[in-house]
């Protein structure tokens, strides 16, 4: 049906920031650095302020802000501008979904008088078939342990001037269409994560981990996102980021952590991925096409039509089989290293774990869609000697305390 080549737009991101206009500054974090590292001088940015690349090197992009040259790291700075933070399980009651709802009944009307030949070619899927909603709606109900957070991450409270001068002085921007479109679409693929393996769903572990996740994401750039993260039963050792936010550690992968900073080395990792939109960037989708699709679908339950499950077909395939670029994942390596140094963990977490693993058996998954640990451990030595971290002196490793509930 030709509506459905109009459905949901994906476009594979295009990794240069220069064919992309301005980019926005969305963390506190961000600097205008002398040169291209974490650890060289810089003076701060304001929230919001919109900035003009020039080149790109690596993980930083140059960029002219107010008459003066410098570099800032992709972290910190985002292609999409300041907007509200997605309240995830909020459905749109906006005028145009009920446009959208008013037309999809009419179509669903005339489709059925014509034997409902056009309804038949809009598949829907959902609960009870290839995906899980029941356990991801489990995930996104459980709320942060805030002792991680509140110890060192002024953003809880408001304690940076920078952020609270930025909140305060701006009205509470919109949920942007894309943020929504991003997260739509991942949590269906995180549904299907969720259907092909186990949850744990232990609150307190659970709670302990997006603590840890909400400290590092507090410094990024990716303040629209609700982040999640999830433990699913797996004997491989392996982690997987879903668009919109969502973040998955097998069992197997969680038993060899030996320490807190090598947990945030590897959420900080996966969190990478997202933040620099590893996943692709994403266009609102057909309202008109959700709300048909809801209602073929039985009362109370979330629907995946026939060209969104396609197009989630190829993104798990990349999850288990193909792999990201090598290219990618160098970038989230060093992605963590920023995320957890400007988190006040130590930077050498990742690098740590993946030592762990390069001595382990049972990485044959892991393998399959990483590259060489030999040499990202060698990369990671080289991201580390460029940045500096900010630890606190009171900073507790609770680790082994959660740990402990994993299963032998």
């Amino acid at each position: 049906m030709r509506v459905l080549s109009h459905f949901f737009l994906f476009l594979i991101f295009a990794h240069s920031v220069l064919a992309k206009g301005n980019v926005y500054v969305q963390s506190t974090k961000a600097k205008l650095l002398s040169q291209p590292k974490l650890s060289a001088d810089g003076s701060p940015l304001q929230m919001g302020e919109s900035l003009s690349p020039v080149s790109e090197q690596g993980l930083f992009v140059q960029v002219r802000a107010e008459g003066k040259m410098g570099w800032v790291s992709k972290l910190f700075v985002s292609p999409l501008p300041p907007g509200n933070q997605i309240k995830l399980g909020v459905t749109s009651n906006s005028s145009e979904a009920v446009v959208a709802r008013q037309r999809a009944s009419d179509f669903t009307k005339t489709a059925a008088a014509r034997g409902l030949s056009e309804t038949q070619k809009m598949r829907v899927r959902g609960e009870g078939d290839l995906y899980d909603f029941e356990s991801l709606r489990w995930l996104e109900s459980v709320s942060y342990d805030t002792e991680n957070t509140n110890t060192y991450v002024g953003f809880t409270k408001f304690e940076n001037s920078n952020i609270r001068n930025f909140f305060f002085s701006n009205p509470e921007p919109e949920v942007l269409k894309e943020t929504k479109a991003e997260v739509k679409l991942g949590r269906s693929l995180a549904a299907r994560l969720l259907k092909k393996y186990t949850l744990v769903k232990d609150s307190d572990l659970t709670s302990y981990l997006n603590g840890v996740a909400s400290r590092l994401a507090a410094v990024s750039s990716r303040r629209d996102l609700n982040f999640r993260v999830g433990v699913i039963e797996s004997p491989e050792i392996n982690a997987f980021a879903c668009p919109g936010g969502y973040i998955f550690l097998t069992t197997e992968s969680l038993k060899k952590i030996r320490s807190e900073v090598e947990l945030a080395g590897i959420i900080g990792h996966e969190m990478g991925h997202i933040v620099l939109f590893h996943n692709g960037e994403f266009q609102q989708s057909n309202e008109f096409i959700d709300v048909f699709s809801s209602l073929l679908a039985p009362p109370g339950t979330e629907v995946v039509n026939a060209a969104t499950s396609t197009l989630l077909e190829e993104m798990e395939k990349q999850l288990f089989e193909t792999g990201r670029d090598m290219k990618l994942e160098l970038e989230a390596d060093e992605a963590a290293v920023g995320l957890t140094s400007q988190a006040g963990f130590s930077p050498v977490g990742l690098s740590s774990y993946l030592n762990t693993l390069s001595k382990s058996e049972g990485t044959d998954s892991f393998k399959k869609t990483h590259p060489d640990t030999t040499v990202r451990i060698a990369k990671l030595v080289f991201f580390e000697s460029t940045t500096t971290a900010e630890i606190p002196t009171n900073q507790k490793d609770r680790w082994q305390e959660f740990k402990s509930k994993l299963k032998p």
